[in-house]
């Protein structure tokens, strides 16, 4: 929990939990006949029943995969939420007759404590997940102070599921996918703002079965997923904290949105419900052409910015890119060190007409004219604190028992403070000047960066904010939440890029977002592989982010064509493109040497081949997360219909020359032609015979790669 809040032991969970639901006993997997008043539900992938209870109540009374019919439950269950008021849980939860709500399924249940629990539950005819949500109303005459938690999923689930599994996916600076072993207790966490720890998608594995239970968590931090053994059967609970909420009378308190599915078969297969229900219910649609291959720019040169940016220009739509955008330090007063130091001028919207002569709607409207997109980069977490009060009312930044939070680097000429989003006047604030912002320059593409104060949550806690003193990161979550929203309405067809923390990859913000800058780990090739195969099991790839940088000397100092192609091929697993880091117009793209350019022309004609499929199925030859035993590291992109796909393969440093590579997804009775992208070679074989026995693969050279092609046979 976040600072100044009440810290639960590990017992004190458990015995909270224990006094919030109802208990019963387990029963085995398998269908059964529904009974009378029961309730039922389903999706392409899962049932979800509740049954009428006599007191004119529900409970919720299977959920199970609609293919195998393994049952996830524990016998009959009341709703029984939690809400934590102060140090106390809301209890005494009774049930009540069902509302005619807007929900494919409800159930409600109402406090001693004056709360309204409601569950809803929507399903879908395109997606194997339900939309579940919880929320809370205040039925007294009176204020409910300071809640300081509150649940968005309450399930038990059987206690003989056989060995449980927990895949989740860890995110620092880079990201792992981790398989945690359930025994009694088990609990992993969003994080905290600018701190995070977990991405949102949690996959439970009852091994034995091969079966999975997929749960979204649409929110960046905050949350705590549980799993605790009691009385023979397991309590799963989603509850969010780091907040500080008094609820007046008639008002309801929003429990995060989670989607829930199961399915039967492997982990990739559970992956793809999720990926599945982003795109069909969550994420915006795909623009046309997209993802495309981009060129990020910036500068912090004294001399000839503008002109060198305009003679990338031309280069970059040679090179075959297709968004062009520009990075920090485009304001007023910027800095000209040429050191990279962002921070100067930050805060201020308004152009530097020092570098930029001419202005931004003229770069920009020669980008147009160029054939690209053109985008802007955005920073509103930390400003300038020479901005203050100025440009930047002091009343907006936030503060800590009265002190602002500051970052310092020695280099940069002027220190930033951080500002809180939680302040209502400054989430209005950015709404305007970044709607400005996309009609003045006339932008495809907005790239809002959270760079701020690393492992520093935003926990204001000034009285004059509008949000209780240990509720300023949710507020500030709540606030940016509002400003995408805003934006998103506003320009339906912008990408908006979140970028930073507190948003990587945040299924909150995934109604809004069409690209995620996911790691500033930008090399060596081996972790950029890694982290773009970790993220595309969270958001389809197309979203996922990563450059060629000048930075990445082990790439740039490559001597043969195949190690440039392994290189490139590493960031083409996700949205592709190439940037400047660290705002030097000595490395911008141009300048790179001619082989470079050569095997990345080649590359990126190869990319625009493939790319539609990066937003589909994805699977790993080598499972579960991978990469073989023997080194080398796989993942495939199929379409839905299993009727197109492509396979990229890394041999590492493996000392194996040849490898076969299962495949999934595939028609089994289908032919398909399999094209290398390096050899040519042409192969005819059955879906059964490369989901059986592999495509087999011959990569000669340690670090070499190859791309295969797979379309089915006329």
């Amino acid at each position: 929990m976040s600072k100044g809040t009440q810290t639960w032991t590990r017992r004190e969970v458990a015995g909270f939990m224990a006094a919030t639901i109802g208990l019963a006993g387990c029963r085995t997997a398998g269908s059964r006949p529904l009974q009378t008043g029961t309730a039922s539900i389903d999706n392409t992938g899962t049932i979800l029943e509740a049954t009428d209870a006599t007191n004119g109540g529900r409970r919720i009374s299977s959920l199970r995969s609609r293919s195998s019919s393994f049952e996830w439950l524990a016998d009959d269950q009341l709703f029984r939420p939690l809400a934590l008021l102060g140090r106390q849980p809301a209890t005494d939860w009774h049930p009540e007759p069902v509302a005619n709500l807007e929900a494919d399924l409800s159930l409600s249940a109402l406090s001693s404590s004056g709360f309204r629990a409601q569950l809803q539950v929507r399903s879908f005819g395109d997606s194997g997940a339900f939309l579940w949500r919880q929320s809370y109303r205040n039925t007294t005459r009176s204020t409910i102070a300071s809640v300081r938690a509150i649940s968005a999923l309450d399930l038990d689930l059987r206690g003989g599921l056989g060995g449980l599994a927990v895949h989740c996916v860890r995110r620092d600076s880079d990201y792992s996918r981790e398989a945690l072993p359930f025994r009694d207790h088990l609990e992993i966490a969003g994080g905290q703002w600018n701190a995070p720890k977990y991405t949102g998608l949690v996959i439970l594995e009852a091994r034995p079965h091969s079966e999975f239970l997929v749960i979204g968590i649409q929110q960046e931090h905050g949350w705590v997923l549980s799993l605790d053994m009691v009385t023979e059967r397991i309590r799963l609970r989603v509850r969010t904290e780091d907040m500080q909420r008094d609820v007046p009378h008639g008002q309801v308190l929003e429990a995060p949105a989670i989607f829930l599915g199961a399915c039967k078969g492997t982990l990739d297969d559970a992956v793809n419900v999720a990926l599945t229900h982003l795109r069909a219910r969550v994420l915006p649609p795909p623009l046309a052409g997209t993802p495309w291959v981009s060129y990020d720019i910036w500068s912090t040169d004294a001399a000839n910015v503008e002109e060198n940016i305009l003679e990338e220009i031309p280069f970059a739509a040679r090179l075959g890119v297709e968004l062009f955008y520009l990075d920090a330090s485009w304001y007023r007063d910027s800095s000209r060190r040429g050191t990279g130091d962002w921070g100067k001028g930050l805060g201020s919207y308004t152009e530097d007409r020092i570098k930029f002569p001419r202005g931004l709607r003229h770069l920009s409207d020669q980008v147009h004219a160029a054939g690209m997109k053109f985008g802007l980069w955005v920073g509103p977490n930390v400003v300038d604190s020479t901005l203050v009060p100025a440009q930047i009312p002091e009343a907006w930044l936030a503060t800590v028992d009265g002190s602002h939070r500051e970052l310092n680097i020695d280099s940069w000429e002027h220190k930033l403070v951080q500002v809180c989003l939680g302040a209502r006047e400054y989430a209005e604030h950015l709404k305007h000047e970044l709607t400005r912002l996309v009609r003045e320059y006339n932008l495809d593409w907005l790239k809002w960066d959270n760079s701020g104060i690393p492992g520093v949550p935003a926990a204001c806690n000034r009285p004059d904010h509008g949000h209780l003193p240990e509720d300023g990161s949710a507020t500030a979550l709540i606030n940016e939440y509002a400003v995408f929203r805003h934006l998103r309405e506003a320009f339906p067809n912008l990408t908006i890029e979140q970028c930073g923390y507190g948003s990587r990859l945040d299924y909150g913000l995934a109604p809004f977002v069409r690209a995620n800058w996911c790691s500033d780990t930008t090399f060596p090739s081996e972790r950029v592989r890694a982290n773009a195969m970790a993220c595309a099991t969270v958001f389809p790839s197309s979203c996922n982010a990563s450059w060629i940088v000048r930075e990445d000397q082990e790439f740039f100092a490559a001597d043969a064509p195949f190690k440039l192609d392994a290189g490139i091929r590493s960031r083409m697993i996700g949205l592709f493109g190439v940037g400047t880091l660290n705002g030097q117009m000595s490395q911008r793209a141009s300048l790179y040497p001619a082989a470079v350019l050569e095997r990345l022309a080649a590359n990126i004609m190869t990319y625009k081949r493939y790319r539609h499929l990066l937003s589909q199925r994805v699977s790993f030859p080598f499972p579960p997360y991978g990469r073989s035993p023997q080194g080398w590291e796989s993942v495939q992109f199929t379409d839905e219909s299993g009727t197109d796909a492509v396979v990229i393969c890394f041999r590492g440093a493996s000392t194996q020359a040849e490898s076969a590579l299962p495949l999934a997804q595939l028609r089994a009775a289908a032919t398909y032609v399999v094209v290398s992208e390096d050899s040519k070679i042409e192969r005819k074989l059955t879906g059964a015979e490369l989901m059986e026995s592999g495509l087999l693969a011959h990569l000669g050279t340690p670090g070499s790669s190859d791309i295969f092609h797979l379309r089915l046979a006329s």
